[in-house]
Formats: C-alpha cells, sequence, structure tokens
C-alpha cells in the first residue's frame, strides 16, 4: 500500500483500516435506510407519486432529508441483498445502480490507478458508468473534467489568459501546428470583426458627420496636396509610397514567423535594412536638396543589383 512521506507503511495502514471500518459502518446504515423504505413498500401497490409521498413523510419523521432517503431506496432496490458485497462501500453500488452487467461486475476488483492497488473505489466506479471521475487520472480525463468546469466561454477565455502566463505552456502551445493555426484563423476573424463594425458605423453615420470625419481624417493622415501643381516626380514618389504601405498591410497580418526558419527571417530582415536606408536617403534629399548617394548605400544597391 502507498502511504504518504512523513508516514511509516505501519502507521499509515492503521489509519486506512480504521478509516475502511467507518465507511463499511456508514455503507451499512445506508443500504438499512434504503432498504427500510423497500419494507415500507412492500405490499403496498403505489404509482410513482405516491412513493415519493410516502418516502417523502417517513424522511421528515425520521429527520432524514427527503432526496437522501430517496437515493437510498433507489440503491437498495437495484441491489438486493445477495448481490451485494460489505466490503465495498455504498457509494460504488450506487455509482453502479444503473450498469445493466453491475453484479457481474461487482465481483471482481478493478486497478486503482492511484494507489496502484486492486480494490474498487468511487473513481474506478464512475468510469465503468462513463461520467467523469471526481478525480481523474489521465490526460483524457482531465481533459474532460476542464470542459465540464469551463463550459462558460468567459471563463474558458479567463483561464487561457491566465495559462500563457507559463513559459512552458506558450512554448508547447507555439510548437503546435494545429493551434498556431487557430490562432491566426481567430486573430484574421477579430480584424474582420472590426472592419465590418466601422463599415457599419460609417453607414449609419449623418452625412454631415461622414464629412466631418472625412475632413479630420485628411487632416490627420497626410498634408494637404494641390496635384495640378506638383512635379510629376513628387507625385510618382507619393504613388509609390501608398502602394509600398497598401501591399505591406496586405501582406503583413499572413506572416507566420513562427513557421520560418532563420535563414527566411534574415532574408526579410535584410530588405527591412535596406528600405530603411533608402527612406532616409529619400528624407535627406526632400530636406536638403541633395540626392547624391552615400558609398555605403551605393554599395548596396550594386549588390542587389548584382544579385
Amino acid at each position: 500500500m502507498t502511504h504518504p512521506s512523513g508516514y511509516t507503511k505501519a502507521e499509515w495502514e492503521k489509519y486506512v483500516r480504521k478509516g475502511r471500518k467507518l465507511i463499511s459502518q456508514k455503507s451499512g446504515i445506508q443500504f438499512a435506510l434504503g432498504d427500510l423504505v423497500v419494507d415500507a413498500l412492500e405490499g403496498h401497490s403505489r404509482g410513482h407519486g405516491e412513493v415519493g409521498e410516502v418516502i417523502e413523510l417517513l424522511a421528515h419523521q425520521i429527520g432524514a432529508n427527503v432526496s437522501t432517503l430517496h437515493s437510498y431506496y433507489y440503491v437498495a432496490g437495484q441491489w438486493p441483498t445477495d448481490k451485494r458485497r460489505s466490503d465495498v462501500c455504498w457509494s460504488v453500488h450506487e455509482r453502479l445502480a444503473a450498469v445493466r452487467s453491475r453484479y457481474i461486475l461487482i465481483r471482481k476488483d478493478p486497478l486503482d490507478p492511484i494507489t496502484g492497488e486492486h480494490r474498487w473505489t468511487v473513481n474506478e466506479a464512475e468510469r465503468i458508468a462513463r461520467t467523469t471521475p471526481g478525480t481523474p487520472t489521465n490526460k483524457e480525463e482531465r481533459l474532460a473534467h476542464t470542459r465540464r468546469l469551463l463550459h462558460r466561454d468567459e471563463d474558458a477565455a479567463a483561464a487561457v489568459t491566465e495559462l500563457l502566463g507559463r513559459p512552458e505552456v506558450r512554448s508547447r502551445l507555439v510548437s503546435d501546428q494545429h493551434a498556431r493555426h487557430l490562432l491566426r484563423e481567430a486573430q484574421y476573424e477579430h480584424w474582420r470583426q472590426v472592419d465590418r463594425e466601422m463599415e457599419e458605423e460609417a453607414g449609419l453615420a449623418p452625412a454631415e458627420d461622414a464629412e466631418e470625419v472625412e475632413e479630420s481624417a485628411a487632416e490627420t493622415v497626410a498634408p494637404a496636396l494641390r496635384y495640378q501643381e506638383s512635379p510629376m516626380e513628387i507625385l510618382r514618389l507619393i504613388g509609390s509610397f501608398a502602394s509600398f504601405f497598401v501591399s505591406l498591410q496586405r501582406i503583413i497580418p499572413e506572416i507566420h514567423a513562427q513557421d520560418y526558419n532563420e535563414d527566411t527571417k534574415a532574408a526579410v530582415l535584410d530588405n527591412v535594412h535596406k528600405a530603411r536606408m533608402l527612406l532616409d536617403w529619400c528624407e535627406s534629399a526632400i530636406t536638403t536638396g541633395r540626392t547624391d548617394m552615400d558609398k555605403a548605400l551605393a554599395s548596396l544597391l550594386e549588390d542587389e543589383e548584382g544579385d
């Protein structure tokens, strides 16, 4: 018999023997009360409602809980005296009461994975009765227990958020391809929903409000530009920026960085570096009027052309 740390085997077995004796006595009382109701109803032909009336009145007069006494009666009726096991607790008989092969099953002690003993426990009875064990002992049972506890979406979301604070959980999650796929799908759906809501709000806004929003957005996003008076090279430059912005906005949300190897990431970052140098060159040309290229940038672009 397994025993907790800090106890000798003999010391722990003494407590277990005493506890099992008390459970046996309790089970005997539970069966005795159930048998009492069976005896009280024997010879009295009654319908379901009248049986309930008898149990309710008897429970009140002996100081018992009505639903508890009804449960004792049901289990006693499912387990005739000669089919019961005195060394198996009433709770095991109760869990197996609806199992058709219970009289055969009760004869053989199953293996208890928690203690390593062959003996009947409530957990094993629940497992055989195909109900969720109160103390899960394997991954499937733990997951089933968790799903039952976290059936509300807000509770499940809060639990996931808390679990993501554990580094090992995060590591296992990002290494799971299916989990990454689900997260990406959720992210895309979130932003699609945001876009739909913004479109709906814009469609419901009064005309004068929409005009104010457009004017405010124009002031915020970019300075006003008179295209008829602007040089062609400036228009082409702004058009290039616009095309660049739109392309990045479409492509970046599709990036799955965790799926890329280091060479792939290095290639992208190298291009980011080149783009940043080109933007610095553009800024310098606009602010100072100097369009000559420094040696580093020239060398960088030559390498790019050579590739």
